[in-house]
This record gives C-alpha cells, structure tokens and sequence, in this order.
C-alpha cells in the first residue's frame, strides 16, 4: 500500500482552482472491497462567449485604468468579472477515492483544490463491456481565477465564494486485459454559487449574487499501465448555460468549456 500513501500525499499545490467537471476513472463499478486512489490534474478553458468575456474585460481594465470608466462600463466590468471567476479559465489538481461496497454500487470520495464531493455510483456488467450511472454532490469553496487577472482583481474583488455542484452521470466502458481501459460517458451538472462583488474601486459598492448554472456535456478517457498502477486521461466538452445579475446589469454564463484531465490511479 506503499503507493496508496504516496498518491494520497500528492495534491498538487496550484493556485487556481477548476470547476469539478472531469470523471476520470474508468466506466466499470467496482466489486466489493476493490479499492482505487488517483490524483487527477485539471484544466479548464472556456471558447466563444465565455473567451469574449475575458477579452472584453481586459480592455475596460485599461478604460479604469486612464480614469476614463463610464458608469455603464463599471457595471459592464463587474459582471465580466462575475462571469469569469464563475465559468473563466482555472486550473488545479484533486485526490479521487474510490470504494467498491458490493452489490454493483461503489462510491468515490474527491478532495483538493477547494472541493469536497462525495458519489455514488451503480454498475451493469456485460462479457466486455461495463456500464455505470452514477450521482455526486460538492462542495466547491473556490472560483476560476489565474494570476493574468490580477489587474481584474484590482478593481472587482470576489469573495466569500461557495458553491454546491450537483452531478448526475453515465458512463460506458471496455477493459483490455490488465494494461488498458476505455470509456466514454455523459454529465449533467447544476451549479449552485453565492458569493460577494466588491466594486468599491470603481464607484459600485458591493452586492451579493446568488443564483446557478448548468453544465452538460461529454468526456471520453483512456487508461494505460499494467495491474495496480496506470497513466489517466480524459477529455470533457460541456455547454455552460445560465446567466447573472450584479449591480443591475446581468451578464451570461453561456459558453463552451474544453477541460482536459490527466494524472495517476492506483488499483488494489
């Protein structure tokens, strides 16, 4: 159990933080007693709207930089603000660990980067091929910020951030032998955030946003090693749906986002 403990050891120390979006182990449940302990990578990168959002952001940072910030464009940045450290860009590192309880149901307890989350999942077994369809919920005390936004931050500060991430999932998959495992999957996920705007800076004062988003989307993913140990990496694709209201203005979340995942899981 040697490696157990160094994987256990090994939340990577990142300062940013991604949404929990990825899955990251393979599609078959696992029997009763069987155990898995993976410390998975993640990337979050968001296109289309949600990449304009940044963009746009950027440039009425310069605008309250010369002084010349309208009322309108203060409430403009302080939503883009909102949007980015809810759907923006992130990165980050997690520990997975899964349990197998018997009876096709196993559960999966993930920690790190400001999320605690807890799953249940059921499974259906065919001559080689599984199944399994599962539920998480988690809690998510931080947001998507990176170091390239602290002009942002400057200028709009969020916090006290919290956010319940309610998941529900679907996976298929093949397992080749003991070097290799396949799947593909489904997730729908509801977002559910408070947090604190603080716009003093440029003349808005502070307000409180409480509301959600949604998340669906696909992944696929692979395994490759041999017995015990194996390299993981998956690709999920979600649409992000949902919009926000601060200081009278509201600005939406809506989006494509790319996470790729990648990391080391044990199997015992």
């Amino acid at each position: 159990m040697r490696t157990a403990a160094a994987l256990l050891a090994c939340v990577a120390s990142v300062s940013g933080c991604a949404v929990n979006l990825s899955e990251a182990r393979p599609a078959r449940v696992l029997r009763g007693g069987e155990l898995q302990i993976s410390e998975i990578n993640n990337v979050v990168a968001p296109l289309g709207a949600l990449d304009d959002t940044i963009t746009s952001a950027e440039a009425l940072v310069q605008a309250a930089r010369d002084k010349s910030l309208t009322q309108a464009q203060a409430r403009d940045l302080a939503g883009r603000a909102v949007a980015i450290a809810l759907a923006g860009p992130g990165y980050g590192a997690h520990i997975d660990v899964t349990l197998g309880l018997g009876y096709r149901i196993d559960t999966n307890f993930r920690f790190g980067n400001g999320i605690y989350a807890l799953s249940l999942r059921r499974g259906v077994d065919w001559d080689r091929w599984h199944a399994g369809f599962g539920l998480r919920a988690g809690y998510n005390t931080g947001t998507s910020v990176i170091p390239y936004l602290n002009d942002l931050n400057s200028y709009v500060e969020i916090a006290d951030t919290t956010r319940w991430d309610l998941q529900a999932f679907a996976q298929l998959g093949r397992e080749f032998r003991e070097w290799g495992r396949l799947w593909l999957g489904v997730k729908a996920m509801r977002s559910l955030f408070t947090l604190t705007v603080d716009a003093s800076e440029i003349g808005l004062g502070r307000d409180v946003i409480d509301d959600g988003m949604d998340y669906f989307g696909g992944h696929i993913g692979f395994a490759v090693g041999y017995r015990y140990v194996y390299f993981v990496g998956e690709l999920s694709v979600l649409r992000a749906s949902g919009s926000i209201a601060a200081f009278g203005a509201e600005r939406s979340l809506e989006g494509t986002t790319v996470a790729p995942s990648w990391g080391i899981l044990g199997h015992w």
